[in-house]
């Protein structure tokens, strides 16, 4: 099989459970957040929301499950290993601290980046 270097912006969408894609002739592929942040209320302006943080770890997450699918049946060598399973601490005051990786091969070049594979 070859090897898995990226994902499609479906997987991610499949493994998220979301509707978080939407495509538009003129701008191309767009990702929708608000899925991801809940049903916060939303000022007038954007520049007022929050939920960048969780946003990007709900993608995150959705990404690394989404590598789980994808490696199924795949040998060592040709997996994507771009998104370790993140590390979770000790519940205290109710929080807890997670850590999430994403981790890419970066060509020297400045376009191209592709994840990692193990």
């Amino acid at each position: 099989m070859a090897q898995i270097t990226d994902l499609t912006w479906h997987q991610l969408e499949t493994a998220s459970g979301l509707p978080l894609m939407v495509f538009d002739n003129n701008l191309g592929i767009l990702v929708r957040v608000s899925p991801l942040i809940g049903n916060v209320t939303m000022p007038n302006d954007f520049r007022d929301a929050v939920g960048v943080v969780q946003a990007l770890y709900q993608l995150r997450q959705a990404a690394a499950a989404a590598q789980i699918i994808v490696n199924a049946g795949q040998s060592i060598g040709e997996r994507l290993a771009a998104f370790p399973l993140a590390s979770n601490g000790t519940a205290v005051n109710g929080f807890v601290m997670s850590s999430g990786q994403i981790i890419t091969r970066t060509p020297l070049a400045t376009t191209g980046i592709l994840g990692a594979i193990n």
